[in-house]
């Protein structure tokens, strides 16, 4: 008996030590030096939208602070955060007291519809607790689900990937207090990493109230970082789980996919076009692993890209490729991962070069994908292979990452190998080190180096791309940034995007900006000096000089303005293509041009960005007009669409360039299972004219039925030669996949 007793007393001591050296929600204001333990579930919590159970009673609630519109403003709602955790599932809830519940904003049923025109709550977590992703859970009023990844410590162009898909479920309900929100996010949707007995993950969490722009938010935070500073998995608060484990779950979700297509294509001596059409019929198969808490495995078979929408029109003023972005869900989860950017849209891998192959869509047979962690390491890879089509050769692709952390939480090094393989013998491989240093305060170093063998050309030096950026991410007082880049003449990245050859660049700017307080005029004002220079490796011969000023100033409503001007002196080696009729001719130009855009913010139910460019374009006069408006006429209507046009007058040539793009969409979400969306897109430069329409039962998340029909037109045909017939290409699909969990 006696040493049941001291057993019992030292596991409790035991017990009550380990706790002690973890913080309380009920112990701190706003944030923890201490990493915060997350309690238990204790009773039994039914994901209903009702967070009055006594479950949720038993947890203490999470305190915050006001982060927008004015920082440790007084708040005008009262909110009540709580998280909790049992062997299977992570637990939130928010009870959103209102003192006018009838003003509550829920514009739209729309999954993934991420504005800011209505009620939201949402949990973030760095599962890995590397200081650099965010796993984002939001729930609106209207009991919305979005899910998002946040890469690069939302740092960067674009670190936001909305396409990135969970298993989760929420539920919402509103009553005479406000309104609540209870989210159960399965521990077998997501990746950590236990030490022990103990998981550590950052922990981010927000109430954003529409009508009064009100952002209330945990764990404290400064705004200094520009509009992504809410999102920065660095800030997050460090909290503990004991004893979970990510079950080893398999997702298996076969597909079928019935239709027919037709299509009209200019042949290959582009003498005449040729009529294509059939029916199609195809099985496919994606199975998702837990290989371990920390590592997935995705699967894929006759992989299926049908249901991504067309990519927008654009008009290309420019002598460079268009980049897009990529859409398709099988490369979503940690995409980051693979990332070796080179600044804006440069990179060694993008995942566009799989399956599209000199603009045309090829066969994907199959593939893998490992994405995760093991040990401090940082891992990603992925194998594909494409099939043969209309003379193209079948392709291996194939890609390895690995990083870690190195000095700091923010400093993160590592590398990566890229191979493109043909059955004809044909192979591009690229092995490239980066990393990104984070110095004192906000001070950032980023170095990056590939180097690609291709049968091609030579190997040797000048098949390396090199890139040094030192930066000061801050938009409080003053930042600077100051980047240096080359790409050699032998350098072919065929897994990646490179907007120009055989160059070097000077990249500088400086920037002041002030972050306003309650009661002044202005929310934030910023004044931008900007330099970019681009030189041909060769002779030192300049390609391109930017010299950019902007002043950016911002109302408390977001109603923001930006005035622009620009210098450009742009040296043409030869000739590009303006369009079929207007070629620029090659030589040295000086001229300039000024913006003005404004944008209103999507507080309201219709909101708009506009531009206007006005100026010199090479040796002509440049007229530019473009306007994006969105009207949320309702939950179950929106309305949107683009409008931009060009016109370039070269007098000293006798041409002029007229350009109309035109993206009208209509959607129709009429509840969360329902729902309708069409867009038609006109493009004059490309004398092309696309509707879609997409109709989608979407039951529960991984149980999907698409009806998707599109149609492309061309509108001005005897303007060509040889003159295409009227249609351009149609094509009706069914769709239906069904996810198992075994």
């Amino acid at each position: 008996m006696k040493l049941f007793w001291s057993l019992f007393c030292f596991v409790a001591f035991s017990s009550q030590w380990v706790l002690a050296q973890n913080a309380s929600f009920g112990d701190h204001q706003y944030r923890s030096d201490q990493p915060v333990g997350i309690q238990r579930v204790t009773g039994v919590i039914t994901i209903d939208g009702d967070a009055s159970e006594a479950a949720w009673d038993a947890i203490t609630p999470v305190p915050w602070h006001i982060y927008d519109p004015s920082y440790d403003a007084t708040p005008t709602q009262k909110t009540e955060f709580r998280i909790g955790y049992d062997d299977s599932y992570i637990y939130f809830s928010c009870r959103c007291y209102d003192t006018s519940p009838s003003e509550i904003t829920r514009t739209t049923f729309k999954r993934d519809a991420w504005d800011a025109n209505y009620d939201q709550v949402a949990v973030m977590l760095d599962t890995f607790n590397d200081a650099e992703n965010n796993l984002m859970f939001i729930v609106s009023a209207a009991g919305v689900r979005i899910d998002v990844a946040v890469s690069n410590d939302a740092q960067g162009e674009n670190p936001i990937n909305i396409p990135w898909n969970a298993f989760w479920d929420a539920e919402t309900s509103i009553g005479s207090h406000g309104w609540d929100a209870e989210v159960r996010i399965p521990l077998s949707s997501l990746r950590f990493n236990p030490v022990g007995d103990e998981t550590t993950m950052g922990l981010t969490m927000y109430r954003y109230i529409s009508r009064s722009n009100e952002l209330q938010v945990y764990p404290e935070r400064r705004r200094n970082w520009g509009f992504f500073s809410f999102f920065k998995p660095s800030q997050a608060q460090e909290v503990v789980f004991q004893d979970i484990k990510s079950t080893k779950a398999t997702y298996i979700t076969p597909y079928v996919l019935a239709g027919s297509s037709i299509s009209n294509d200019l042949n290959d001596a582009e003498t005449a076009y040729e009529k294509e059409s059939g029916p199609t019929r195809e099985l496919g198969l994606d199975v998702k692993v837990g290989l371990t808490s920390n590592l997935t495995l995705d699967l894929t078979a006759n992989t299926d890209f049908a249901q991504v929408e067309a990519d927008d029109q654009q008009v290309n003023l420019t002598r460079f490729s268009l980049f897009f972005p990529e859409q398709r869900l099988f490369f979503q989860e940690r995409a980051s991962t693979f990332e070796l950017n080179f600044g804006l849209v440069n990179r060694l891998f993008y995942t566009r070069q799989i399956g599209i192959n000199d603009d045309t869509m090829v066969p994907l047979l199959g593939g893998a994908k490992v994405v995760g962690r093991i040990g401090r390491w940082d891992v990603g890879a992925l194998n594909m292979q494409s099939g043969r089509e209309n003379g193209l050769p079948s392709e291996n692709f194939g890609v390895l990452r690995l990083r870690r952390q190195v000095l700091n939480a923010n400093s993160f090094a590592g590398g990566i190998i890229t191979s493109r393989i043909d059955e004809d013998g044909g192979s591009n491989v690229g092995l490239g080190l980066d990393g990104i240093f984070k110095f004192k305060g906000q001070d950032y170093l980023s170095l990056a180096a590939v180097h690609t063998f291709d049968e091609e050309v030579d190997n040797g030096i000048e098949a390396t791309r090199f890139r040094a950026h030192l930066r000061r991410e801050s938009t409080e007082g003053f930042r600077y940034s100051l980047e240096l880049n080359r790409a050699g003449k032998d350098y072919r990245p065929d897994m990646g995007f490179e907007i120009r050859e055989d160059y070097s660049e000077v990249k500088v700017d400086g920037a002041w900006g002030r972050l306003g307080i309650e009661g002044e005029r202005l929310k934030r004002v910023e004044g931008l000096l900007y330099a970019d220079l681009f030189v041909n490796n060769g002779d030192r011969s300049t390609q391109t000089l930017e010299t950019t000023a902007k002043w950016t100033i911002q109302s408390w409503a977001n109603f923001t303005t930006e005035l622009r001007a620009t210098r450009w002196v742009e040296n043409l080696t030869e000739a590009f293509e303006l369009s079929d009729d207007i070629d620029i001719p090659l030589g040295d130009y000086t001229y300039s041009e000024v913006e003005l855009k404004t944008t209103t913010w999507e507080t309201k139910a219709a909101t708009a960005v506009n531009s206007l460019i006005l100026g010199k374009f090479f040796d002509g006069d440049r007229f530019t007009l473009n306007t994006t408006p969105k009207w949320n006429v309702s939950k179950v209507v929106e309305v949107g669409g683009t409008y931009q046009f060009d016109h370039i007058d070269f007098k000293s040539r006798q041409q002029t360039f007229n350009a109309h793009t035109v993206r009208v969409k209509l959607g129709l979400t009429f509840n969360r299972v329902f729902s309708l969306s069409s867009f038609v897109q006109y493009s004059s430069d490309a004398d092309f004219a696309l509707g879609n329409f997409r109709f989608r039962y979407n039951p529960r998340e991984g149980n999907d039925f698409f009806l998707v029909f599109n149609e492309g037109l061309h509108t001005d045909r005897f303007a060509k030669n040889p003159i295409p017939p009227r249609l351009g290409g149609r094509t009706i699909l069914l769709k239906y996949s069904y996810t198992f969990l075994k």
